[in-house]
């Protein structure tokens, strides 16, 4: 992948490219705290028909934070909307979204449906009637007051220590995932170390997304989903420790063109955990010809 920054309205957003100029365009956005190199799994398991950007979101990674200072999950929509212009003009992309970043997707598909081809979001953080027990420091930390004690404490850890912690929230198999993404988490920590902004932003961040999950208006994401037209897939890992793959129940009732895929023994992160089970529904769905017998 080549790596650049590019400037928005709103912030230098740095950048992950594969493929450039091929036909297909791509956009991934990754989960909160991560980084668009968490995409590089899955973007390695794609053959070279797809051009595909996996930028760090303003105010993660190595972009920088946002000149207005807003983030919830439809600013973040608006900035990314920018890289796509700026990169692929008028073209439309197939959003890929984690976590945090399965929000912004829909919010991105429907403030600008003219830059959407298709959806593929893993365990998105959307409203959830099936909160978890093992997600509870995520909520406790949207607490004013208990999230900054928490994350001071959070940086009390080694950086070592907080890597294995991530890597034991979002994997099943901790032990696969230390194996293929250790390394990379201790790539991005370093990045970011000197970052004095960091924890004030996650929380804000955070806090803002999960207003989404509280907001019974038509900007509420179940409400935005039923004016998505474009072909939508979801895979839900059964062993998610953050979002409950009961949702997957839900979401066909909502996406009105949607499919869905359980992942057995899988966790938050299937694009990192299994990424030729993500690369293989997607192409079921939308190029069944660049489907390949491994």
């Amino acid at each position: 992948m080549l790596e650049s920054n590019i400037l928005t309205s709103n912030s230098s957003i740095r950048l992950r490219r594969a493929n450039e100029g091929s036909p297909e365009k791509v956009l991934m956005l990754h989960g909160l705290g991560g980084t668009g190199l968490n995409w590089k799994h899955l973007i390695n398991s794609f053959d070279n028909s797809f051009d595909i950007l996996a930028p760090d979101f303003p105010g993660f990674g190595l972009s920088t934070p946002m000149k207005n200072n807003q983030y919830h999950p439809k600013d973040f929509a608006a900035s990314m909307a920018e890289v796509v212009i700026n990169q692929f003009g008028s073209q439309k992309v197939h959003l890929f979204g984690n976590s945090h970043g399965g929000s912004v997707a829909v919010h991105f598909a429907s403030m600008f449906p003219e830059l959407t081809k298709s959806l593929t979001l893993i365990s998105p953080a959307l409203p959830d009637l099936f909160p978890k027990l093992s997600a509870s420091p995520v909520i406790l930390s949207a607490i004013p007051g208990v999230g900054e004690k928490l994350l001071e404490k959070y940086q009390e850890l080694s950086m070592e220590e907080r890597a294995r912690n991530t890597i034991n929230q979002c994997f099943f198999d901790i032990k696969h995932g230390e194996n293929i993404w250790l390394e990379d988490l201790l790539h991005e920590m370093k990045d970011r170390q000197g970052q004095t902004y960091i924890n004030k932003l996650t929380l804000t961040t955070l806090r803002n997304l999960l207003k989404t999950y509280f907001d019974f208006s038509e900007t509420n994401p179940w409400q935005l989903a039923k004016n998505i037209k474009q072909h939508s897939l979801f895979i839900y890992g059964a062993k998610d420790k953050l979002v409950h793959p009961k949702a997957a129940h839900v979401v066909t009732k909502y996406f009105e063109n949607s499919k869905v895929l359980v992942l057995p023994r899988i966790g938050h992160v299937a694009h990192i955990e299994k990424p030729h089970a993500v690369r293989d529904f997607f192409y079921k769905h939308h190029f069944s010809n660049h489907l390949v017998t491994e």
